[in-house]
């Protein structure tokens, strides 16, 4: 039997939860979320939820995961027999996420590429919906094929099978050391950025 691999360090760990625990979605879709749905008053359910349901919910599972070494299906199979179809969702669940997710970040490969010259032009919609994704005009017909977001698409699962193959720490625990902290630095340079603009203020 293999051994179980372990966290090396504290950091890495916390890291590593922060980078799940984030996602796309908090930095994507959360101004967005925000502005449609009444600004700072928005703020106050989303840290109800969050306090109520997310963290302890997180904190269940890294519980339960530590407890019985295992992942979410074994770990509540060990705790109750009946209870392993709640770790399946879990499971299903970050498949479903990892796919789309795995998408959006081709597609923000192409949009770094572009960013060096501004390739996307004075119409951002258009090159969204025309040039990156060739959205067509009818639902029943499906478009010319985008090789951009494919290459982006598989250099997005290269790495991401490059960092699972190396392990929990050469790989998850490293990879986070990095990338968690590379993306605070890029949020606060874009958004001390988009406040120099003249139009925010």
């Amino acid at each position: 039997m293999v051994a179980r691999e372990v966290w090396n360090t504290r950091v890495g760990f916390i890291l590593a939860a922060i980078g799940s625990a984030v996602g796309l979605g908090n930095i994507w879709r959360f101004s967005y979320a925000a502005y449609e749905n009444g600004g700072g008053a928005f703020l106050i359910p989303y840290f109800v939820a969050l306090l109520t349901a997310g963290i302890p919910l997180m904190i269940l599972e890294f519980g339960l995961g530590s407890k019985f070494l295992g992942s979410a299906p074994i770990s509540l199979k060990r705790a109750k027999k009946s209870f392993e179809w709640i770790g399946w969702w879990g499971v299903i669940a970050s498949f479903i996420i990892t796919t789309y997710y795995s998408v959006i970040m081709g597609w923000s490969l192409v949009y770094l590429l572009k960013a060096f010259t501004l390739g996307w032009g004075t119409d951002t919609e258009a090159f969204f919906n025309n040039e990156l994704l060739n959205v067509s005009s009818s639902p029943w017909n499906l478009g010319s094929f985008s090789y951009p977001v494919l290459i982006g698409l598989l250099i997005t699962w290269l790495v991401i099978w490059i960092i699972e193959k190396k392990g929990v720490q050469a790989g998850i625990e490293k990879s986070s050391k990095v990338f968690i902290p590379l993306l605070w630095v890029l949020l606060i340079v874009l958004v001390s950025w988009q406040l120099n603009f003249e139009s925010y203020l």
